[in-house]
């Protein structure tokens, strides 16, 4: 059964939505794991050189959070997906996002579709709880319970958790001491807002969340500490709107095709 995601636990609990990095590792681990693990995860990219994260969940469409789609708002901007750039040609916020809002997701709608990378589909079943997670970042790294003093190369590193919290619109997932973990534990660091956590069932690879915010449980100020929960987005409670959303936007490009044919 699913257990209540509780978001204020203590006065001293602090809830932060890194701006900008990747993950951070266990201390008695080498990075070359890591890395060599987020290779299973092509369709998970990074946003832009300055940080954030996303997956593409069908040739034309990559998912993300809202705070991380809104950073790219207005700005023109490209991706760069496998071997070439792809111009984004339109943004989709969910209607009930606002800062700080547990509805932190959003779809770009590439101009083109990704012929090089297969996409990943999204989790659609209510039973996360206790399913292994990998999660995959891009950027700064370091060692849990330390602060990232890396500079970032923006290359990917994926970690393996477990999620131990289900809310109607939220995962969560604690970061445990090294007895408790598993062998490629790791906390995201600032940057990997929108990273996507993959859950592998019956040999298919799906999106089950999106990196949001980190709590400083323990309160000691390192955010990804041991103690620490990460929350987020739930891709399941939100499969619908992308369903319904990806349709409308390729009926409404359909019908401005035939309205462009029909003037000429």
């Amino acid at each position: 059964m699913n257990r209540p995601f509780a978001l204020a636990t203590a006065l001293a609990a602090v809830i932060v939505a890194f701006p900008v990095g990747a993950i951070l590792i266990r201390p008695d681990r080498d990075d070359e794991e890591y890395r060599e693990l987020a290779t299973r995860y092509p369709s998970a990219l990074a946003l832009s050189a300055s940080g954030g994260a996303g997956v593409l969940i069908a040739p034309r469409w990559v998912l993300t959070t809202a705070r991380q789609a809104k950073a790219l708002d207005g700005k023109n901007p490209s991706l760069r997906i496998g071997s070439r750039d792809h111009a984004i040609q339109e943004i989709f916020v969910h209607p009930d996002w606002k800062p700080g809002a547990e509805a932190d997701v959003a779809l770009l709608y590439l101009r083109e579709s990704v012929q090089d990378i297969e996409p990943t589909p999204i989790y659609r079943d209510s039973d996360e709880d206790g399913r292994t997670a990998r999660i995959v970042g891009f950027g700064e790294t370091g060692r849990i319970g330390t602060k990232p003093a890396a500079p970032a190369d923006r290359r990917a590193r994926a970690a393996v958790n477990t999620v131990d919290r289900v809310a109607p619109r939220t995962l969560g997932l604690r970061i445990k001491p090294p007895e408790d973990a598993s062998d490629l534990q790791g906390a995201a660091a600032p940057g990997d807002g929108g990273a996507p956590a993959f859950f592998e069932i019956d040999g298919r690879i799906l999106v089950g969340g999106l990196y949001c915010a980190t709590e400083d449980t323990n309160g000691d100020g390192i955010f990804g500490n041991i103690g620490d929960s990460e929350r987020y987005t739930r891709v399941s409670a939100f499969a619908e709107w992308i369903q319904v959303t990806a349709g409308k936007a390729a009926a409404d490009e359909a019908a401005a095709a035939v309205g462009d044919t029909e003037r000429r």
